[in-house]
């Protein structure tokens, strides 16, 4: 049925709205995941000996986590329709049904990529802390962290493919979906779908069920990392003069709630939305555009959790430099914000240090503060080394 003027006009509005938002975020998440990989990049540079040798382990999942995120912003999000078959009434539809199949692999890859990285990451620092790992561990240790969520993703990507269910799925790209839209939820789905009549199935065991699996470790690896730091500080109660703190229990467990709260909001909305598909239950206008929105801000939110401790740090070094020059110095951007000085409170001029002076100067509190779910060491740690060992170490962030 062909759409009349009016409809048509309408449903072109909506499509410019909807895409511009939908690339806007991708591009910000590319963006954000892309300074990730950037500033591990340059540690890795300053460090002398061989690269591979160089990456620790939480940086080696941090990497796969970014590239997880990039890559799926780009392929759902900033191409979006331009995979999609040029059939169906969207704007910049120029793909064909073998573009559609390739969009349906990538999205579905790159998104369990990141979605079960963040769970990797999360155990990756709790067994660190309860169990005494070092994140300078070699490649045997870090190679199941790594290696676990890329073979589940790829697994993940290639199962819809028996059965022909990457298809268009009557939004803005393509994925696990029946064709026609909507044909899986027939009750003879086999003879009214010309492709993808398992499609509900395969979109709950490939698509919802590793990003449910992924939020619920999470959850339990913050947890028990917090507890663990909580136990830490309490055995250094006896070290204590003037009574006792609980400063490393309460950062680690903001930053732990920074972390958990990224991976909600930017995944809640899409298997919200998951689950209503397969139920065959309708969901809002508003609901379907926060979801749009909500799902590419997953690198964003990374990247702010990630720097969010190393700005903190920077802000308490340096209280007379602005914001904006703080925020720059730690992502290792050259701006006017950084040639710019602030008057101090005794009147004399604040000269901003370049961020290889600052990285020197403020290494051991720089290093002290990364993106991770946990927080940093405090000075009566260091103190208590001894008594403590590799395990207070293993709150330092690489």
């Amino acid at each position: 049925m062909s759409l009349s003027y009016a409809q048509r006009g309408i449903y072109y509005h909506e499509n410019i709205v909807a895409l511009t938002i939908i690339r806007l975020f991708g591009l910000l998440s590319m963006l954000a995941s892309g300074l990730i990989i950037y500033d591990i990049a340059l540690k890795l540079c300053r460090r002398p000996g061989a690269f591979l040798k160089k990456v620790s382990l939480t940086q080696s999942i941090l990497i796969v986590l970014s590239i997880g995120d990039f890559f799926g912003a780009f392929f759902v999000q900033v191409i979006s329709t331009l995979m999609v078959p040029h059939r169906s009434h969207l704007m910049g539809q120029v793909g064909s049904q073998a573009s559609c199949v390739a969009q349906g692999i990538m999205s579905n890859f790159f998104y369990s990529l990141s979605a079960l990285s963040n769970a990797s990451l999360a155990v990756a620092y709790c067994m660190i802390v309860r169990c005494g790992w070092r994140d300078k561990d070699g490649s045997a240790v870090r190679l199941p962290f790594t290696l676990i969520p890329i073979l589940t993703s790829i697994v993940a990507a290639v199962a819809p493919l028996f059965g022909q269910n990457y298809n268009y799925n009557g939004g803005y790209s393509c994925y696990i979906s029946g064709a026609p839209p909507g044909c899986e939820f027939d009750p003879n789905p086999y003879k009214t779908c010309e492709r993808g009549a398992q499609a509900r199935m395969m979109l709950l065991i490939t698509g919802l069920l590793p990003a449910l699996i992924a939020f619920f470790t999470v959850t339990v690896a913050v947890v028990l990392l917090i507890h663990a730091v909580l136990e830490q500080e309490r055995r250094m109660d006896r070290y204590q003069r003037s009574g006792r703190s609980r400063k490393m229990t309460m950062e680690s467990f903001y930053q732990g709630v920074f972390y958990i709260g990224a991976f909600a909001i930017s995944w809640t909305p899409w298997l919200v939305f998951g689950f209503r598909e397969i139920t065959y239950v309708g969901i809002s206008m508003v609901s379907y555009y926060v979801m749009l929105a909500a799902t590419p801000l997953h690198g964003v939110l990374n990247a702010l959790v990630y720097f969010r401790p190393r700005l903190k740090a920077e802000r308490e070094r340096n209280p007379n430099d602005s914001r904006c020059k703080s925020l720059m110095r730690i992502l290792h951007i050259k701006c006017c914000c950084n040639r710019k000085s602030k008057q101090g409170n005794d009147d004399t001029a604040i000269i901003t240090t370049n961020p290889a002076e600052d990285a020197e100067m403020g290494n051991e509190k720089e290093n002290s503060v990364d993106g991770d779910p946990k927080a940093t060491t405090t000075d009566s740690e260091k103190a208590q080394d001894a008594e403590i060992g590799s395990k207070n170490k293993a709150i330092v962030s690489t």
